[in-house]
């Protein structure tokens, strides 16, 4: 295995905050230091909504001007929210709720943040310390709500004893900046959180993996002797931009990503190919390089064999070998990695690959000419938003689109729930992310999902958060419908139709900004007064079914026993 590097990340500098020497001077509670743990990971804004088990936290927050609380409407919004805003920065940001419904309410945004690989700290109340496990049926009651939580984040921990409370909160402040960017909670019970508390939570202290020497030099001399690598990025490589792109044009790799890693390297780059053209390649491709990614769906959907040579690069150990055929695994952070390895495999002259994969996606594209508007749609958004801009996709037909046709030109600029595919999470995460940046950002989300967290509009006019929701309405679960139609037939669709409200009306009643548009024509004017606007926006786009895109993302086995089935 490789060292380990540890190093102090500094103190974010901010606004002196005339009540710190107060604070100094009176004795610190469990409370301070969840405060002070915040203030130490860079954090300004708390998504939250308070309550009762709660009360002494936020009394103490109140003294704490330096850090905002944004008050959603829900608990799934101020989770989503806190995900949105950590997706965007790729920095930690917090919500915080109370126990058992609050937290389960918040469970779906915190399972969203695991496999959307966000840096989330959850802040959970919980019942008084005697009451827990005895099911007395104390308000906002569970059995086992750490056991949740320890389903829901890489690390949950529970604060019992106010002498330990320092460490505690500390050991949690570090693993949310250390290691795989997912999910890290602290629950404090109603009890404990006034409690005086000695120790102080200091600056985190970030660890991370660094590659191993000999692993380097047996992928090096992997990837440089290959004729057909191919290189599958995940979101693990988003601070690694720069490097993988040098490595793949030293080696002369394909480059592909399916839903997470878009904007590692640019769409538009001559390396660059689209997840179906990827698996026009896949049969002949003698070394696949997954850089921050999982790879599942190539490995387990396009097939594998004995002369497909696999290299894992990853901060999560568990990756390097789920599949059972990795020849290398490198446990290092990707950019670390790839510099490595550009230093061992040194100069190296390779056939460029350029006219090959640009006559590849040519194909692509008349392959896809069919999927109006969905294409027209996306280069619409690409259009008028900048390259810095942000876009979050919901689970809807344009997101679909999004995987294929959009040109993502940077990291961090496509925000998706990754793995936990989460319908309804669209608006609030947009919220969240729009929150943390000044950038534009974008939710592209159809009107079957945007209901599950419509509300939080009042959250962005209340914080006046610039955000900018483009509602896709076809007054259905249109993905939904058409399967149900293309599987069962048109007259045995049932319950994918939706009656919606008057969106118009609708974002009037919470003062937000409207436009309507039909098509990407419309639709571009419409995007650009919206993103000039100051504060949040609601554009209803009026569209029919559209055609099906799956065929070009989930594609057959092509190697292997699965292409004999």
């Amino acid at each position: 295995m490789g060292a380990f590097l540890s190093y102090e990340t500094p103190t974010p500098k901010r606004p002196p905050n005339p009540l710190r020497n107060l604070c100094a001077m009176t004795e610190r509670s469990v409370a301070h230091h969840i405060i002070d743990g915040l203030r130490q990971s860079g954090i300004d804004q708390l998504f939250c909504i308070p309550g009762v088990q709660n009360d002494d936290f936020f009394d103490a927050l109140v003294d704490a001007p330096d850090i905002r609380p944004v008050v959603a409407r829900h608990e799934q919004g101020a989770a989503y929210m806190a995900m949105g805003a950590a997706q965007v920065t790729g920095k930690p940001a917090a919500f915080c709720v109370v126990p058992g419904p609050g937290m389960l309410n918040a469970s779906a945004a915190l399972t969203s943040a695991y496999w959307a690989y966000a840096r989330v700290l959850a802040v959970v109340g919980q019942i008084a310390t005697g009451l827990q496990g005895k099911h007395f049926g104390a308000l906002h009651d569970l059995p086992d709500q750490n056991a949740i939580m320890q389903q829901l984040t890489k690390h949950a921990e529970v604060v019992h004893d106010p002498t330990t409370a320092a460490a505690q909160i500390q050991h949690a402040v570090d693993l949310v900046h250390s290691g795989m960017p997912r999910p890290v909670s602290i629950e404090v019970p109603v009890d404990v959180w006034a409690r005086a508390s000695a120790g102080a939570v200091a600056a985190p202290t970030v660890t991370k993996p660094m590659p191993d020497s000999a692993e380097i030099e047996r992928a090096a001399a992997i990837i440089a002797s290959a004729k057909r690598p191919m290189f599958v990025l995940g979101s693990g490589a988003y601070e690694a931009s720069q490097s993988v792109v040098e490595l793949a044009e030293l080696v002369q790799a394909a480059v592909t990503t399916r839903r997470m890693g878009h904007g590692v390297m640019a769409t538009t780059h001559p390396l660059f190919t689209p997840i179906t053209t990827a698996h026009d390649l896949w049969a002949d491709t003698d070394v696949v390089v997954g850089i921050g990614s999982r790879i599942e769906w190539p490995l387990g959907s396009w097939g594998h064999d004995e002369n497909l040579t696999l290299i894992q690069i990853n901060l999560d150990e568990t990756e390097l070998n789920r599949h059972g055929i990795t020849e290398v695994g490198i446990h290092a952070d990707a950019d670390d990695a790839c510099r490595a390895l550009i230093a061992a495999i040194g100069p190296i002259d390779r056939p460029s690959r350029a006219d090959e994969l640009a006559s590849l996606r040519s194909s692509f594209d008349d392959r896809t000419a069919h999927l109006e508007p969905q294409r027209s749609f996306c280069a619409a958004i690409r259009d008028v938003l900048p390259d810095d801009g942000a876009i979050v996709e919901d689970v809807t037909q344009i997101g679909f689109a999004a995987h294929l046709f959009y040109n993502h030109v940077r990291p961090r600029t496509f925000l998706s729930s990754g793995a936990a595919g989460t319908l309804g999470a669209g608006a609030a995460v947009a919220i969240g992310a729009s929150a943390a940046t000044d950038r534009p950002v974008i939710g592209v989300i159809g009107d079957g999902g945007f209901l599950f967290t419509a509300t939080e509009l009042a959250t962005a006019v209340q914080h006046n958060i610039a955000c900018n929701l483009v509602v896709f309405n076809n007054n259905a679960y249109g993905n939904v419908r058409r399967i149900q139609t293309e599987r069962f037939g048109a007259d045995r669709t049932i319950a994918s139709t939706l009656q919606n409200p008057d969106f118009s009306k609708f974002a009037d009643a919470f003062g937000v900004k409207y436009w309507h548009a039909d098509s990407p024509e419309s639709l571009r004017p419409a995007l650009g007064a919206a993103i000039e606007t100051d504060g949040p926006c609601l554009i209803e786009v009026s569209v029919d079914p559209m055609p099906n895109p799956w065929p070009f993302l989930r594609l057959p086995a092509v190697r292997g026993a699965q292409a004999q089935r």
